[in-house]
């Protein structure tokens, strides 16, 4: 299993952290796994899945060009 925080979400979205942290607040955003000291993790495949699904744009970009 592959893990994201919130850097790594900021980065697959082409945006900066607070973005990032304020994105995956939202209804629908899947849940963290876990919380820990150093923030909230989440399930790297779900998250890209949710990606896909609501960031289309970002899904189809090359990668490096974001």
């Amino acid at each position: 299993m592959r893990l994201m925080g919130t850097a790594e979400i900021a980065k697959a979205l082409g945006v900066g952290r607070q973005r990032a942290y304020v994105i995956s607040r939202q209804r629908g955003f899947p849940e963290p796994l876990d919380t820990l000291e150093m923030g909230a993790v989440w399930d790297a495949e779900v998250v890209e899945a949710w990606i896909r699904t609501n960031r289309k744009q970002v899904a189809e970009e090359p990668e490096g060009d974001a």
